[in-house]
């Protein structure tokens, strides 16, 4: 598959252009260098101000935690690199479907390329104030001490690569919705030249789905699962808006499209009528203009087909169905440890 000119998107996106790597390797990679420099750091802090800042020590439910954490932190990244990349893809195949001249065009693939860079300032601003607030909820430890100050750290940054990604796919969502509100060439009998928008609304799916699949591995290691529970209700609610959001301005311009052709059809057959009743000896009966009409009546204003439906469902059962399993290893768990 051809690479992608992603040179001026934000760095933590170009450097998976820079290392000789593939996506999945280059994920584990990052997953391993977020494990170990949050071990080394929480060591060298225990050697230094004493106190505990691993708690390995309190059973391996702790430490599978916060290697799920990190394995979640290699997906975000790769995540964010992937769902750029598809994007890119997506809108140079809408290309043929596109109303806009090549100046046009290739400043809205530069702006998709760059990223815009306001809704990142926004979700990293949420991201500080989820990591410096959900700690004083969990942790006994005062606020202001070594620890506190530790496990904030450690919220902040995991939120960060989570809303960091989140950014990225709303910010790609938005773009494909305003293209498809201002550019989409609408050609009612074939609408495959405006696919590549329900393929970008299907990545956003799976790239929320996936995150949740890997996030459900905390129901069974981590004791108080309430930030895990909030977090599969926003992947889901993200995951059907990540859905919607390009798809709903595309639907409006299909309706309208179809709606205006009908009415021109219509308008159409009663000049026949009216020629015919008026005994115009020039008239002659138009079967095809009828024929045309059905067929504009069956086209769907949604881009969806089966396959998309199934996919879609495949992808949310992905999320959903992981977590009913990681709900029954919990309990299985529990059970056999007599807890």
């Amino acid at each position: 598959m051809a690479s992608v000119d992603l040179s001026t998107s934000p760095w933590l996106i170009q450097i998976f252009d820079r290392v000789p790597v593939s996506l999945p390797v280059m994920g584990m990679l990052i997953a391993l260098a977020h494990f170990l420099f949050v071990t080394v750091t929480a060591l060298l802090l225990s050697w230094t101000l004493g106190g505990e800042f691993l708690y390995w020590g309190y059973g391996y439910s702790i430490l599978a935690g916060d290697i799920v954490h990190s394995i979640l932190v290699g997906y975000l990244m790769a995540a964010g690199y992937y769902g750029l990349r598809e994007a890119v893809r997506d809108f140079l195949s809408l290309r043929p479907s596109l109303s806009c001249d090549d100046t046009e065009f290739n400043n809205l693939l530069a702006y998709l390329r760059h990223v815009p860079r306001s809704p990142l300032y926004f979700f990293s601003a949420i991201a500080l104030v989820w990591g410096f607030s959900t700690p004083l909820l969990r942790e006994p430890a005062p606020l202001g001490s070594a620890q506190m100050s530790w496990r904030q750290f450690e919220e902040t940054l995991f939120a960060f690569f989570i809303f960091r990604m989140v950014a990225v796919e709303f910010a790609s969502a938005f773009f494909f919705a305003s293209i498809a509100k201002r550019y989409a060439r609408i050609e009612l009998l074939d609408l495959q030249l405006v696919a590549p928008f329900s393929q970008r609304a299907l990545r956003g799916v799976l790239v929320i789905m996936l995150f949740m699949a890997i996030l459900s591995l905390l129901l069974i290691f981590d004791a108080d699962p309430t930030n895990s529970m909030i977090g599969v209700m926003l992947s889901g609610s993200s995951a059907v808006a990540l859905f919607l959001i390009p798809l709903i301005p595309l639907q409006r311009r299909i309706r309208a499209e179809k709606l205006s052709e009908l009415a021109r059809i219509r308008a159409a057959i009663r000049r026949e009528n009216e020629a015919r009743i008026a005994g115009d000896e020039d008239w002659a009966p138009r079967a095809d203009l009828i024929i045309y009409k059905q067929q504009i009546e069956q086209v769907s204003t949604w881009t969806f087909n089966t396959p998309t439906v199934v996919r879609f469902a495949l992808y949310a059962s992905l999320g959903v169905g992981s977590w009913l399993g990681a709900a029954f290893v919990e309990r299985w768990l529990g059970t056999l440890l007599g807890s």
